[in-house]
C-alpha cells in the first residue's frame, strides 16, 4: 500500500525507473540488427516472441515491464525511440501517443478483417493502433471469509458505499487501474466521480502500485472488497483462495489491449509481419488457451474460444479512446493529489 503524491512525481519515478531498467538490459542498439524487432509489452512477452521468432525467423528484443513503466519509457525516449512495436493495455493512454504523432498511421493489416465487427469499429480512422482483445481492468472481488454473500456489492454503486474496507490499483502505476478509473469516471460523470470517490476516500479505499498487492491484501483481509482485474480475481479463485468473483450489474471496466507500431522504427516490415501475426486466428486461439491466467480476455478476432470459467459474454463499460486521452491527466493528477493511503 502507498500514499499516492502528485501526477508529476510519479510519472518522473517511472520514466527513471524504466529507463535505467532498459539501460541496464543493453537493448539500446537493438534496431541497428537487420531482421529484429525491439518489442515493449507487459502481457504475453514469454508466449509470443519465441513462437513469432520460430513461425517468421524473425528476431524479437522483449522489453517487459508494467504498463505505466512502458508509457513512461516511451515519454523518456522522445528524442531516440528505442522500440519497434508497443503492445500494451491502455486504449487511452495509446490514444495520447497517437495524438502527437509518436505512432505509424495509414497502414492497414492485411488481415484487419480477421476482427470482430465490435473490434473493427475500435480501430482509428488513421489506423494508429489495432486492437488484440478486451479484458475486465476490474471485476468486483470479495474475500468470502470477511463478507457475506449478501452483502457483497453487485454494482458500482454498491461497491463506493460498501461499509467497510476496500481497494484498488494506482492508475498512475499500473497499466490496467487507468483503464478502471476512467471508465468510472466517464460511466458516473467527471464531478460526481470525484464526489463518488471523495466519499469512498472517506470511508476508507486503499491504493496499491499493481494489481498483485491489491490481491495479497484481500487475501490477508486489509481489504473485504477489491475492484480487481480480471486476470488477478481468477487466478485467487482458481488457486482455491477465498474469494468470489462479481461481474457489475453495468458493466466491469475494460481494459484494452493493443498494439502500435513506432512511426520512426527503423524495422517497419518486421513491426508490420509482428502486427499481423498477433491477428491471426492461430496467434488468438493460443493466447486464449492458455494455462496461465492471461488467457482471461476476450480476443478481437471472430469465433475464438475462450477460457470457460471466464463469464459467458461479459459487458464492459469502455470509454472512447479520444475521451479516455482527453481526461487522463485531469483524473491522474486529481487521483494522485487526494493524497490516499
Amino acid at each position: 500500500m502507498k500514499k499516492l503524491v502528485s501526477v508529476s512525481s510519479v510519472f518522473s519515478a517511472a520514466v527513471i525507473g524504466a529507463g535505467l531498467l532498459f539501460l541496464s538490459a543493453g537493448n539500446v542498439d537493438a534496431q541497428d540488427s537487420e531482421g529484429s524487432i525491439t518489442l515493449y509489452g507487459n502481457d504475453f512477452i514469454d508466449e509470443i516472441p519465441p513462437r513469432f521468432t520460430e513461425d517468421t525467423g524473425i528476431e524479437v528484443n522483449a522489453v517487459h515491464h508494467a504498463g505505466g513503466e512502458l508509457f513512461a519509457q516511451v515519454e523518456a525516449e522522445q528524442a531516440n525511440p528505442q522500440w519497434d512495436v508497443l503492445f500494451v493495455d491502455g486504449h487511452g493512454s495509446m490514444q495520447s501517443l497517437a495524438d502527437r504523432d509518436f505512432l505509424l498511421t495509414d497502414w492497414e493489416p492485411e488481415n484487419l478483417s480477421n476482427l470482430d465487427d465490435y473490434f473493427l469499429d475500435l480501430v482509428p480512422e488513421d489506423y494508429a493502433y489495432f486492437p488484440t482483445g478486451l479484458h475486465a481492468a476490474a471485476v468486483i472481488a470479495y474475500n468470502t471469509d470477511l463478507v457475506d454473500e449478501a452483502d457483497a456489492p453487485q454494482n458500482w454503486e454498491e461497491f463506493f458505499a460498501f461499509e467497510g474496507q476496500v481497494g484498488h490499483a494506482d492508475p498512475a502505476v499500473a497499466a490496467p487501474a487507468y483503464p478502471l478509473v476512467s471508465a468510472l469516471f466517464e460511466y458516473f460523470g467527471v464531478e460526481e466521480a470525484k464526489e463518488m470517490y471523495l466519499d469512498r476516500m472517506d470511508m476508507g479505499l486503499s491504493v496499491y502500485p499493481k494489481n498483485g498487492p491489491v490481491t495479497q491484501a484481500l487475501l490477508n483481509g486489509e481489504i473485504e472488497v477489491a475492484a480487481l482485474q480480471e486476470h488477478n480475481a481468477y487466478g485467487a479463485y482458481l488457486d482455491g483462495e477465498p474469494v468470489e468473483i462479481i461481474w457489475p450489474e453495468e458493466g466491469a471496466p475494460g481494459s484494452l489491449r493493443i498494439v502500435a507500431i513506432n512511426a520512426e522504427s527503423e524495422n517497419l516490415e518486421e513491426a508490420k509481419a509482428f502486427v499481423e501475426y498477433l491477428l491471426e486466428n492461430e496467434t488468438q486461439q493460443f493466447m486464449a488457451s492458455l494455462e496461465n491466467t492471461d488467457s482471461f480476455f476476450t480476443p478481437s478476432v471472430a469465433d475464438i474460444e475462450g477460457r470457460e470459467e471466464r463469464e459467458e459474454d461479459p459487458t464492459f463499460l469502455l470509454p472512447a479512446a479520444s475521451w479516455a486521452a482527453e481526461f487522463e491527466a485531469e483524473i491522474k493528477t486529481w487521483f494522485a493529489d487526494q493524497n490516499v493511503n
